[in-house]
């Protein structure tokens, strides 16, 4: 279920995720935000999940204990040692001995183990081993997540054909792209976009509003809050229109 919200609110706030790793109590995640949503997407995950669990076992209050930790991942030194973080997290707390025994960590799919699922980029990996085919960064990546300092495996790793200078100006193109991306303001992305008066115009058909609502906030990046004070609905109302509507397209 934690699994299924996740890619769910992926979609929806047009988060990019590249790695995670779900623990009995807490879970890691390394992401690319576009649209710098991260708050939104992290509590969309966590109010969802909570909700979901309170409601089967009958608990009640708040499941997470405290605020998440962001960490801003800014060079390509972070960029693995992060992954590598996430990914031994299950190994460090002795659940496992081997790294790809964890069922709940993208780490399996990531080294090439089982199928990619439809919401884990690789996009990362390819820029960690520049010039070669996805299936072959993938074994490399396993093959450095053998060793006892992957990081410091990395930049020795001569059979790349290029200096450690050069491997890390590789990997810094991609977190530098990102963190450039991320870090552009919401307000100018919402000069792209249209309103919420074309999107959601006066005298749209009832039947057709869902779809619309759905349309506004998936593929427009607009809130709830934003989309119910346009039509002049509660929120809760138009929450409900819009995971009703997302139920449907599965």
């Amino acid at each position: 279920m934690f699994w299924r919200i996740v890619c769910e609110e992926l979609t929806t706030h047009g988060v990019v995720l590249c790695a995670l790793c779900l623990m009995g109590n807490h879970f890691h995640m390394v992401l690319t935000t576009p649209y710098g949503n991260l708050a939104d997407f992290v509590g969309a995950v966590e109010s969802r999940y909570a909700a979901y669990v309170n409601e089967r076992y009958g608990y009640v209050g708040h499941l997470f204990q405290g605020r998440y930790v962001p960490v801003t991942i800014e060079d390509d030194v972070q960029l693995l040692m992060g992954l590598c973080y996430v990914f031994l997290n299950p190994v460090s707390a002795g659940l496992v001995t081997r790294i790809e025994d964890y069922e709940w960590s993208t780490y399996r799919a990531t080294a090439g183990l089982q199928p990619t699922p439809r919401h884990l980029s690789l996009e990362w990996l390819q820029t960690l081993f520049p010039d070669m085919p996805l299936i072959n960064a993938q074994r490399r990546f396993h093959g450095l997540m053998q060793e006892a300092k992957p990081v410091v495996a990395y930049f020795g790793l001569q059979e790349l054909g290029v200096d450690p200078d050069a491997a890390r100006r590789v990997i810094r193109s991609y977190t530098a792209d990102n963190l450039q991306v991320g870090k552009m303001p919401r307000r100018y992305r919402s000069v792209l976009r249209s309103s919420l008066a074309e999107l959601l115009p006066n005298g749209l058909p009832r039947p057709a509003l869902p779809a619309a609502v759905y349309a506004a906030r998936v593929e427009h990046g607009y809130r709830v809050i934003e989309i119910a004070q346009h039509l002049r609905m509660h929120r809760v109302t138009v929450s409900k229109m819009f995971c009703d509507y997302r139920r449907l397209q599965k």
